[in-house]
């Protein structure tokens, strides 16, 4: 019998089943996220069964989809979200403190080896900390909210080794991109993908954010990092723990003789950027072979690629130049306390200087939802993680996924071309 896989030892970690043989395992649960879109759908349900919250500490809420809201409806949603957690005196309630996601990853209760769900499908990001977290839906997480448990399977699992060393103008994004070509939309259905870093330089923590979040494209039920160097540094500089503490979670990797269905990997020292096409994440073709297509818009931010590395690599690339004339260049940080640290390292003077303009911490123009929605006739370049048709606006708008780095050089160029990389701007 072959060994386990990280995501075999966690769900085996958190099982309250005594066969470990079910198809279907019940689960403890670390955490629950929810934001207020998709909670709000809960709320009837919740009151109407008289149900309480299993532990309110283990709870994590905040308002993302609609902040500020744009529509009166939106605002009763949102009210009426915020109302029952209020009420209920929730401890971990983060008004208008940015995206559910990335307040997750930095939040304590995102710890090495945990079991997270979230209502949202990227609360997968969380596995970039070595972390098995899932979305589900609401009916779901209703139950878990009253209970501390779920039902998982356990998934089969597609080991991913990174290995050589990436070039300086590529990034997590051109990574994930990469593997959506590799495997397409789907091609981790219910599985786990389980990312080892290989590299000779290791991956930074925020290209592993990328990775693991954009996982969910691909169809994974969890994207999960090895635990290595790079995820302890993280956790004690996010906890505050001095040299001698421990961790507080327990970091996982897998069993020498781990039974993987596949085994994947990929060389970045020659990997170059990536962009995915409309109308699919999967579409994904290197920049070099892009036809030269002109652009209205550009978009950096989402839960996929709004932090402070996102931000500082646009900045590098607009330093003492001027956005085009005809292309709006919105960006939206993953939080406020990204957005702090942007502040201070100066990031946010100079993309402003170049013409880009900062909105608030929220889902905004990813979801289609506010703060730079498209029109018919708009073609956007973006770091969010999905251009299904529709997914940022009208129907008839084209948008392009790419790396942070790619969309501000197509800000600067008012288009995406083959020789983006290969020109200076």
């Amino acid at each position: 019998m072959s060994g386990r896989t990280i995501s075999d030892i966690i769900i085996d970690a958190h099982s309250l089943d005594e066969d470990r043989s079910a198809l279907f395992r019940r689960v403890s649960v670390d955490a629950v996220l929810g934001h207020d879109a998709t909670t709000a759908l809960l709320i009837d349900d919740f009151e109407r069964r008289g149900l309480s919250i299993w532990d309110k500490s283990k709870v994590l809420l905040t308002n993302d989809h609609f902040a500020p809201p744009a529509t009166a409806e939106r605002a009763d949603i949102s009210n009426k979200f915020l109302g029952w957690a209020r009420g209920l005196d929730m401890p971990n309630l983060m008004l208008d403190k940015g995206i559910c996601h990335q307040l997750l990853v930095e939040h304590r209760l995102c710890q090495p080896g945990g079991l997270i769900v979230g209502a949202d499908s990227h609360t997968i990001m969380a596995g970039a900390v070595n972390t098995c977290a899932t979305g589900m839906g609401a009916t779901d997480i209703l139950f878990t909210l009253a209970t501390g448990t779920t039902w998982l399977r356990l998934p089969p699992t597609i080991a991913v080794r990174f290995t050589g060393a990436l070039p300086p103008e590529s990034g997590g994004r051109d990574i994930v991109l990469e593997l959506l070509r590799v495997l397409g939309e789907g091609g981790a259905q219910y599985r786990s993908l389980e990312f080892h870093d290989e590299t000779s330089t290791r991956l930074p923590q925020d290209d592993r954010f990328a990775i693991s979040n954009m996982a969910v494209e691909i169809g994974a039920k969890f994207g999960v990092f090895a635990a290595d160097e790079v995820t302890e540094a993280h956790c004690r500089d996010r906890d505050g723990l001095g040299p001698g503490e421990p961790l507080l979670g327990t970091p996982v990797r897998p069993d020498a003789d781990a039974g993987y269905e596949r085994v994947i990997e990929l060389d970045l020292t020659d990997l170059t950027a990536r962009v995915a096409k409309p109308w699919s994440p999967g579409n994904v073709v290197p920049v070099a072979e892009l036809e030269p297509t002109e652009i209205t818009s550009a978009f950096l931010g989402s839960c996929a690629s709004g932090r402070l590395a996102d931000i500082r690599d646009a900045a590098e690339e607009v330093a003492g130049k001027r956005v085009h004339p005809n292309v709006r260049f919105v960006v939206i940080p993953a939080s406020v306390e990204v957005f702090k640290q942007a502040l201070r390292a100066g990031y946010v003077e100079v993309l402003t200087e170049a013409g880009a303009q900062f909105n608030h911490s929220s889902c905004g123009a990813c979801g289609g939802i506010d703060k730079g929605v498209l029109g018919a006739a708009d073609v956007c370049v973006s770091s969010s993680n999905r251009n299904f048709r529709g997914r940022m606006g009208h129907w008839d708008s084209r948008t392009y996924l790419a790396s942070p780095r790619t969309v501000a050089r197509a800000a600067l160029r008012g288009a995406i071309t083959p020789d983006l990389y290969r020109e200076a701007q």
